[in-house]
């Protein structure tokens, strides 16, 4: 397991909970590309496309908290995570949280490449393990 990956997608969830995105865009390729396509959404290229995406989605919330709940998978190359987001939604009582699983692919030292995914065994595939 890559200890170092597994911190700096931590450090990646506490940005997002501090509305911190900015600070850690040095751990993502020039390349990078998000792949969304299980929550209905394309694949978005690129830092500044793949923060405009996301911001949208968080917007929705008062304040967007996302969870760490599992290091499924951590090797030189990939970090799967499962974690929870949501809150309550903006002009509501009502809270809405969410579960899903990232692949976070990393090449020399950078993030080349997140999916995400709603199912685990979805995730594990595009990680090219399985349960």
């Amino acid at each position: 397991m890559s200890q170092e990956n597994v911190e700096i997608v931590r450090g990646l969830y506490e940005a997002v909970n501090a509305q911190r995105w900015g600070t850690y865009w040095d751990v993502y390729a020039p390349e990078y590309e998000m792949d969304p396509t299980d929550t209905g959404i394309g694949i978005v290229r690129g830092i500044e496309a793949a923060e405009e995406t996301l911001r949208e989605y968080w917007e929705t919330f008062e304040n967007f908290q996302v969870e760490l709940k599992e290091v499924i998978h951590a090797d030189e190359g990939q970090v799967v995570t499962a974690v929870r987001d949501g809150g309550r939604l903006k002009g509501s009582d009502a809270e809405v949280w969410n579960r899903f699983f990232h692949v976070w692919t990393f090449e020399k030292g950078k993030i080349v490449r997140l999916s995400i995914h709603t199912e685990r065994n979805r995730a594990l595939e595009a990680a090219g393990l399985s349960e």
